[in-house]
């Protein structure tokens, strides 16, 4: 990829420059950018990771406050604050990462329903400071968990991969295998109306009309349920490609859960 390329990237925007990479939400409001209905700094960060980890190694990286250093640890990045990387967070949907200045430039979004924008942001806000909701997920039990799930990390079990990891009784347990890639085909899907969804979706699913998931065989075999990305906007076809991106999927206790969405190719 050629520096000063923009191209969509995840749901994002992405323009590679000579030192890094700038991201921002693909959505605006009159021209500003402003986040997606399930997308925040952190998300747009890890978005910048992969994409650079075709050109380079990333190990380490210097953050500010607005990334979850949590969600950067459990995707295998190291935190330094004297990184050659550094993460910047802008005011409009925006990051920078790289190894010397702040990226900046102009790149045209899309227009999203400003009304649509505001009733989602309150919703989370409500979301976070709300008691909790649906199925409890204490904060160690989903910290323990998110490495594997959010790196598709594999176990093996002679010529049988496994995914996600979990706990066996018995004399035979599977072996930590490697990371499945980041591919599968559809072979179901399903869309729950705001009425019948998770009650931990009670207050987004009025406004994003239902939830929707996918069940996907991902390439090297093992199968998985997962959400579609909130500003999907491509409808899921059985036997139909998805790629994968890390986004937000709800709150609890104060704290939003990250985790892999599906991205209809």
């Amino acid at each position: 990829m050629s520096s000063n390329e923009c191209i969509r990237w995840q749901g994002n925007l992405a323009c590679l420059r000579i030192d890094g990479v700038m991201v921002k939400s693909r959505h605006t409001i009159e021209g500003a950018h402003v986040f997606g209905p399930d997308s925040d700094h952190t998300t747009l960060a890890i978005s910048g990771l992969s994409l650079l980890s075709d050109e380079c190694t990333i190990q380490s990286v210097c953050i500010d406050g607005n990334i979850e250093a949590s969600v950067l640890l459990a995707c295998g990045y190291s935190i330094d604050e004297k990184a050659e990387w550094s993460i910047s967070c802008g005011e409009d949907a925006c990051v920078s990462i790289s190894r010397g200045a702040i990226q900046k430039g102009r790149v045209d979004g899309f227009e999203i329903d400003e009304e649509f924008h505001s009733k989602i942001s309150e919703a989370w806000l409500t979301e976070l400071s709300a008691v909790s909701q649906g199925a409890y997920v204490s904060e160690q039990a989903y910290l323990s968990s998110s490495s594997a799930r959010m790196n598709l990390t594999s176990q093996k079990m002679g010529d049988l991969l496994i995914w996600p990891p979990r706990e066996m009784v018995g004399s035979e347990r599977p072996e930590e295998g490697s990371a499945l890639r980041g591919s599968g085909i559809i072979e179901s899907w399903t869309k729950l109306s705001a009425g019948g969804a998770p009650s931990e979706f009670s207050l987004r699913a009025p406004i994003l009309e239902g939830i929707s998931t996918v069940f996907v065989r991902l390439i090297d075999g093992p199968c998985g349920v997962f959400l579609i990305a909130d500003d999907e906007d491509n409808l899921p076809q059985i036997g139909g490609d998805v790629n994968f991106a890390i986004r937000r999927l709800y709150a609890q206790d104060g704290m939003i859960r990250y985790g892999l969405k599906a991205l209809i190719s």
